[in-house]
């Protein structure tokens, strides 16, 4: 197996090489795992001659509902030439990677978690080619990511208002990215995005960009609204969907916190970080709908049915929509790659303040204990036993 060369922030590089120093052992990221099967000949990407390549193949691949697209069109990542609102890159993701394309050609952006802990970014070059090669990333990837704080390398939904040709504004040259998640006020979330679907009572950045170059931070006095249709605002040819659900936006956007707290603590532990990410899973911190939220394409439904479920057929990835994202207080993200990566000893401290958070909750956080309890293994034996 090839050796890696990762180009990482300081504080993260000791700790994860360390992790990843025993590299001759199974794949550790789905990345990885599927890049064996194409050397191996186990699996064989499709070219389309529609101007994705290979996209459908990868999204196949790795499991990635082309349902979960949504849609950035600030001018950004390696691509950063190529997107604008008539060009918007698309954005694929799922709960250990994301996948971003712009039409036409051009390269595949992927980022996955990975089991010893951080990311790792590759890219696929998306011109026809006799045998198509993931390749792995370093710093040129880290540029941009590696901003996201000041100890590893995160993801990145950010709120960067964009001009009309799709232009980065930056207030703050030293934070370009504005990272939002789960904990932000909607109004001031989804500068440079497209927002599709419906959401009552809700203003937010999306789907505007300042018409005046003069005035780069100023927007349309009715600002962002969620658009029941995308129609006239780009080439329809240009993304697998005619969606940038809103639904997928605020999952990701979920996500994206979530991964990063993990990420971070892992590399840094600090009471403080562990009682941040407890709040975080059990969202203590979200800001609450304005009224109800609905998608408009099949992400919801898609989502929702990739379980895990206990006997009575309930599942964390239940959306409610209404006042909240979810039905059950504590995240889906408990299943991923990046919490199974959490060292031991952090899990150990997290898992008894997890429990009486969702204690604290009454019946809702019951039912997310007896949810886990029973589709997560290797818990606690305090969490097998009933809550009331």
């Amino acid at each position: 197996m090839k050796v890696r060369v990762l180009f990482l922030l300081p504080l993260a590089m000791a700790a994860i090489a360390a992790a990843r120093a025993d590299d001759a052992v199974a794949p550790t990221n789905v990345v990885e795992a599927l890049e064996a099967k194409l050397e191996k000949g186990e699996i064989k990407f499709t070219y389309t001659p529609d101007g994705h390549g290979y996209l459908k193949s990868v999204l196949e691949a790795l499991k990635v509902s082309p349902e979960s697209q949504v849609l950035p069109f600030t001018k950004s990542s390696l691509q950063f030439d190529r997107i604008s609102p008539a060009t918007p890159r698309a954005v694929y993701f799922n709960d250990d990677v994301a996948v971003g394309s712009v039409h036409p050609g051009g390269l595949i952006e992927i980022l996955a978690n990975d089991r010893r802990g951080g990311l790792v970014f590759y890219t696929l070059d998306n011109s026809k080619a006799g045998t198509p090669r993931l390749e792995e990333e370093g710093a040129r990837c880290t540029v941009c990511h590696g901003l996201v704080n000041n100890v590893a390398p995160g993801w990145i939904v950010a709120n960067i208002i964009a001009t009309a040709d799709g232009m980065p504004q930056i207030a703050n040259p030293a934070h370009p990215f504005d990272i939002t998640d789960q904990t932000r006020p909607f109004e001031d979330r989804w500068g440079g995005w497209y927002v599709t679907g419906a959401s009552a009572n809700m203003r937010h950045l999306g789907n505007v960009t300042a018409p005046d170059p003069q005035k780069p931070f100023e927007l349309p006095a009715e600002g962002g609204r969620t658009l029941a249709s995308l129609s006239g605002r780009f080439d329809p040819a240009h993304a697998l969907k005619a969606t940038s659900d809103i639904v997928a936006l605020m999952t990701l956007e979920h996500q994206t916190g979530f991964i990063n707290r993990v990420d971070v603590l892992n590399i840094k532990y600090s009471d403080a970080g562990l009682d941040d990410l407890i709040a975080y899973m059990t969202f203590a911190n979200e800001a609450p709908l304005p009224g109800a939220v609905s998608g408009d394409s099949g992400f919801a439904a898609d989502f929702a049915k990739r379980g895990p479920r206990d006997s009575k057929g309930r599942s964390l990835r239940t959306f409610e929509l209404k006042t909240r994202l979810f039905r059950y207080p504590l995240s889906y993200m408990v299943y991923s790659t990046a919490f199974d990566a959490l060292k031991p000893e952090i899990k150990d401290k997290l898992y008894p303040r997890l429990h009486d958070a969702l204690k604290a909750k009454g019946a809702d956080g019951a039912d997310a204990i007896a949810i886990l309890a029973a589709t997560k293994p290797d818990l606690p034996d305090t969490w097998k036993q009933p809550s009331f």
